[in-house]
Parts: structure tokens; C-alpha cells; sequence
């Protein structure tokens, strides 16, 4: 199964790279996927403390739209490489909110969030580091 494969069964939906407005809704729709599994967490294991503010941080990250990811999406060049390395990008991000669902201590979140936390930087890294369209 390919990574599209994978996204496109796990998110109903899923907007793919297809167009520039398609790039803009599937950055939502990632976020939407991992905050969900931020926020349930959020609710079952009740982290205290630095971890409550480091889980919020990344609560946040999701809410709202990164401008960063927008601007860099509108101005890459979406060749089949960049695609498919967002693609796993994207993939990396979903599993990481299985584990953070997963996740019955403390210790597991923290490990979960910092995980997620490098993936959602590597995919803004990954649009930002392409070449201009």
C-alpha cells in the first residue's frame, strides 16, 4: 500500500497536492487528524505540568492554520519527489496520532509528542526546502 493509499483510507477526503487550494486543505486536514488525537489524549491522561504545556503547544500548532505551510506550499514546485516525501510526511504524522492514541503513560505521550512534533517540522521543511514553481 502507498503512503496516498494509506492517507486516502485513514482520511476521508484526503485533498492529495492536485492543486494549490488542495495543498492548503490537506495541511488541515493533518492537523484536524493529529489535534484530535492531541485533545483526546489531552482528556484521558490528564498530563500535568510541563508536559500539559508542551501537549497544549502542539494542541495549538493544530488549531490554527500554519501561514509558514501556506505561504511555502503556494510557492513549491510539487514534482513527483516533493509529493511523495510529503506523502510520507503525512503518513508519519497519522501513525504518530495512532501512538498518541496508544498511549497509556506519561512517558508514551512525551515520546509520541516530540515525535510528532519533528514530523510536523520536516514537512514544512520538505515544502520550504523545494524549488520555486
Amino acid at each position: 500500500m502507498t503512503d496516498l493509499e494509506f492517507l486516502q483510507q485513514r482520511i476521508g477526503g484526503y485533498a492529495d497536492y492536485a492543486n494549490m487550494d488542495a495543498r492548503h486543505q490537506v495541511d488541515k486536514q493533518i492537523r484536524a487528524f493529529l489535534g484530535e488525537a492531541l485533545s483526546e489524549a489531552r482528556e484521558r491522561l490528564k498530563p500535568a505540568d510541563a508536559l500539559a504545556e508542551r501537549l497544549d503547544g502542539l494542541i495549538m500548532r493544530c488549531e490554527f492554520s500554519d501561514q509558514r505551510v501556506i505561504k511555502a506550499a503556494d510557492h513549491a514546485r510539487f514534482d513527483q519527489a516533493l509529493v511523495d516525501r510529503v506523502h510520507q510526511l503525512d503518513r508519519e504524522i497519522v501513525e504518530c496520532a495512532d501512538s498518541i492514541r496508544a498511549a497509556t503513560t506519561a512517558d508514551e505521550l512525551a515520546a509520541a509528542l516530540d515525535v510528532a512534533a519533528r514530523y510536523l517540522d520536516e514537512r514544512f521543511g520538505a515544502i520550504a526546502d523545494a524549488p520555486s514553481a
